[in-house]
Formats: structure tokens, C-alpha cells, sequence
């Protein structure tokens, strides 16, 4: 993933040789030099024109990716800046072109209103927007975006692209896409959740720190096996024979609800199912696997290993002082938060639902910050090469850095941990219940799993009796309203 891939065409030309026995081109032979392949950009001037992307500063839901995009606007010897910074000039030079950042503290509960806002008044303000990802696929299927799937100069084959993340969000429409999501959008991968573990206690506990990561390596890592080791890490420190604060737990989160979410995710349940021309349609219902995720998590949540706390820098702090072995509702780009704990600190993808699962799934969170171009945007095909470069240069430059050296470097403390980063990053593909569960009234996420859980209740077949229909009959209306108002 850091390297980049350098693609060379060699010609050719050699004269053939004298005899089969000649180990030798004769004297004569010519050899064509090796040439490099034009570049898509050669030729391509923009005349000065400026870009604007609207980029998300708020910080309200764990991460946010503006120091990947907009940087400080100068070189200052961080690695990852001084990459930013770069990127952007170097982009700006390609294609004669001005990058214009504008700052928006919008939180996920204003954004959706704020975009719709200014698209609907016909403002032509910016080129760009970066904002959070359940409200802006909202806009999408009501059609305030425009769509890229069919510009020449985005290449979604390229691995700069997220494209399997985004064609998850497409509802079918001639594979139509609206919502951006590549290496230029940072926080899709600043943002997908990781489980961090304290190493030092796995090895009082087991003997072997690295059990956990040589399981993730063997694929054999699922939710029975964070169990089975959450209840080896539980003890009764103050001994009054109940799990309370000042035990040591197995693992430390906060609800059912934003924890749960990257379980559900990552358990690679059929939330939907495409026919031949893409068309979801709703299938939860028919997953034997969901039943099974909703057993095996009320099972985590209510554990005597497990403390929930509505608080998720108070649970950071327990964890950090070295009383629980996991801790949950994290994610890669908080890493730096534990830079400073005094134990050895491992990362690890979450787990498969069971040993079945061929693949592990990474998840963001439905807050994620993605882009979108704004249907008052009055230069597409220009818009589109400039984040085609971007995307293009932050691959070269800006992920290495920030990927590798930061990271890998600067917070994993060992090799294998590197390893893990790995297997999170590439591992990221489900997108769609996250960025509908909402538009479809919570029937993805939250009627399956949340609010039975709220309930302590594990009767997957009663909750869909009604949820299923309901929800069937509401992703037709969304992709009836996506298809008559896509652009």
C-alpha cells in the first residue's frame, strides 16, 4: 500500500541474432531506450481556475481528516503535513490550478440541513463538499449531487479509489455514483474502527502477547475467540464478587449502539441482496447469520467481562491505566491517543461473526467524512480531473506518509502490528447500512440489533415479523426517488 507502482513500457528492437548458438546480439543491434507512460495529466491546463472544497473541521464524532486535506497551508516538519502540503502544490502546478480550502464546523446533525440548504437556494458555492456520510447519501438519493461514475478521467480501477466502498452506496441506477470516497478522503480510513488491546496484560494473562494477532493471521479470529479472552482478563479486584468499577474487565465501551456498529458490519451479514442490474433489495431478514450476530452479541454486552459507560474519554482513561484488556469504539486515526500509555498497545481488526466468514470486514462509522459535488457545480469534467490528481497524489505521497510513517512508525510498536493496519485498510467494503440505516427508518441497523439489545432480547424472528416489510417497502420508495431524481 505505501509503495507506488511504477509502470514502464520497454520496446524492443533487437535484430535477430546470427545462429541459435549466438549468446550475443551482433555488434549492429539496436536496443529502443525504456519510456515511461504519458501521464493522463500531460497537456491538461486549467487556466488558473480555483477549486473550492467546502472541508469538515468538526471534531464531534471521534475523527476528523482535515489535516490529510487542507494541512496547515505550509511546511512545518511533520511528515504528514509537509506530504500535504506538497500534494497540494504539486496538483495546483499540474494542472494550473488553485486549490481554495473553506472551513465548515458543521457537526452530523447539522450537516445534512446545512448542504441541502445551500443546493436548494441554487448557491454556486462550492466545487466540492466534504461532509459526513449518512447525511450526504440522504441528499444523494434525493438527488443534490451530481455523479462521477461516468466522467472519462475518473478511473475508479486505480487502488487511489475506494470503489468497492462506493459502489456499495449506488442503488442501481446504471451504476451511477455520487458519494466520493478515495485516498484524497482521508477519514475513511482515519475513521474505520479498530479494537485496541493491552499486550502487556495479554501477556500476564496467556504467556504469548502476539495470540491474538497470530488468530487475526490464521483467520481464525471471530467473536467467541474476544470473548473467550475478555473473560480471561476479568477480574474482581476489590472483591466484592460483583463486575463494577475498579475491576478489571475484558473490555470497556459505550452503548450497544455505536459499539455494536462495527460488529454488525464487520460480521458481513446480507443486508442486501443485488439483482443482475444492481437493484438492492432487502434480505436481513433472510441471513441466518443475523440471528446468530444478534445472540453472540448480547452475549459480549452483557458479559461479566464487559463495562459499558456512556463516556468514551472516561472508558479511554480505565483502559489506559491498564484495568481492561480491549477497549472499543476507536478507530485507526485515533491511534495517537495511546501514544503516551506506559504498557505495550496492540491493534487488531474486530472479529468475524464465526470461523465461516471467509473474509474479515473493516467498518467506518455512518459519520465518516466523504465527498460530494454539488448539483450547483458548473464545471464537472474540471472538478473531477482536479480530484483525480488529488487522489492520484495523496496515493503517492500523502498516505505513505501518513499510513507508514505515522502509523506504522511513529505509534505501532511492533512489525506485526503494522500487519494488522494492513488488514484494516484493505479490508474496507460495507458501506451501504451505514449510510441508509436512517433514510430507511433504522431498518438495517437499528430494529435488528440495537433496540433489542437496548431490551436484552435475542428474538431476531419477532423483531423482523414486522421490520422486514416495512423496510422492503421503504428501500423500493428510496430507489424510486434516487432513480427519478438522480443527475
Amino acid at each position: 500500500m505505501a509503495a507506488v507502482m511504477l509502470l514502464t513500457v520497454a520496446a524492443c528492437g533487437k535484430a535477430p541474432e546470427t545462429s541459435p548458438e549466438a549468446t550475443t546480439a551482433p555488434a549492429d543491434s539496436t536496443e529502443a531506450p525504456e519510456t515511461e507512460p504519458k501521464d493522463k495529466f500531460d497537456g491538461i491546463d486549467l487556466n488558473g481556475v480555483t477549486i473550492r472544497v467546502q472541508t469538515s473541521v468538526n471534531m464531534d464524532d471521534a475523527t476528523n481528516a482535515n489535516f490529510l486535506i487542507e494541512g496547515t497551508g505550509s511546511l512545518n516538519g511533520d511528515v504528514a503535513n509537509d506530504a500535504v502540503f506538497k500534494r497540494n502544490t504539486d496538483v495546483e502546478e499540474l494542472l494550473n490550478v488553485k486549490l481554495k480550502y473553506i472551513q465548515s464546523n458543521e457537526t452530523w446533525r447539522t450537516s445534512q440541513d446545512a448542504v441541502q440548504k445551500i443546493v436548494l437556494a441554487g448557491d454556486d458555492a462550492y466545487d466540492v463538499i466534504i461532509q459526513d456520510l449518512f447525511p450526504m447519501a440522504s441528499l444523494a438519493v434525493d438527488g443534490l449531487f451530481l455523479n462521477v461514475a461516468d466522467q472519462e478521467i475518473i478511473d475508479l480501477s486505480q487502488p487511489y479509489w475506494w470503489n468497492e466502498y462506493m459502489t456499495d452506496l449506488s442503488l442501481g441506477r446504471n451504476s451511477a455514483m455520487y458519494i466520493l470516497a478515495g485516498d484524497y478522503f482521508m477519514d475513511v480510513l482515519c475513521s474505520a474502527h479498530a479494537l485496541f488491546f493491552n499486550k502487556s496484560q495479554l501477556k500476564d494473562i496467556t504467556g504469548d502477547p502476539d495470540v491474538l494477532y497470530n488468530l487475526v493471521l490464521d483467520g481464525k479470529w471471530t467473536i467467541d475467540e474476544l470473548i473467550k479472552y475478555m473473560d480471561l482478563a476479568y477480574n474482581d479486584l476489590n472483591g466484592n464478587g460483583t463486575p463494577d468499577e475498579g475491576d478489571n474487565f475484558g473490555y470497556i465501551c459505550g452503548t450497544v449502539w455505536g459499539s455494536g456498529i462495527p460488529f454488525y458490519v464487520c460480521g458481513d451479514l446480507k443486508f442486501i441482496t443485488r439483482d443482475g442490474d444492481g437493484v438492492p433489495s432487502y434480505t436481513l431478514d433472510k441471513d441466518p447469520r443475523a440471528a446468530t450476530a444478534l445472540v453472540k452479541m448480547d452475549k459480549l454486552f452483557y458479559g461479566k467481562s464487559m463495562f459499558l459507560r456512556d463516556n468514551t474519554a472516561a472508558n479511554r482513561a480505565y483502559f489506559s491505566s491498564g484495568k481492561s484488556l480491549f477497549v472499543g469504539y476507536h478507530r485507526v486515526g485515533q491511534f495517537d491517543l495511546f501514544r503516551d500509555v506506559e504498557f505495550d498497545i496492540g491493534i487488531l481488526p474486530y472479529p468475524k461473526l464465526d470461523a465461516e466468514q471467509e473474509h474479515y470486514v473493516t467498518s467506518t462509522h455512518d459519520t465518516t467524512e466523504v465527498g460530494v459535488i454539488p448539483v450547483t457545480n458548473t464545471k464537472l469534467e474540471t472538478t473531477c480531473t482536479v480530484i483525480e490528481a488529488l487522489c492520484r497524489e495523496t496515493h503517492k505521497t500523502v498516505l505513505p506518509a501518513y499510513y507508514e510513517t505515522t502509523l506504522k512508525v511513529k505509534y505501532a510498536r511492533d512489525d506485526v502490528t503494522s500487519q494488522m493496519i494492513d488488514i484494516i485498510h484493505d479490508n474496507l467494503r460495507s458501506s451501504f447500512p451505514l449510510a441508509y440505516n436512517g433514510y430507511l427508518d433504522g431498518a438495517l441497523l437499528t430494529k435488528p440489533f440495537r433496540t433489542p439489545l437496548e431490551n436484552h432480547s435475542t428474538n431476531f424472528a419477532s423483531t423482523m415479523a414486522s421490520a422486514a416489510p416495512e423496510a422492503q417497502a421503504k428501500l423500493a420508495k428510496m430507489i424510486e426517488t434516487y432513480n427519478s431524481k438522480a443527475k
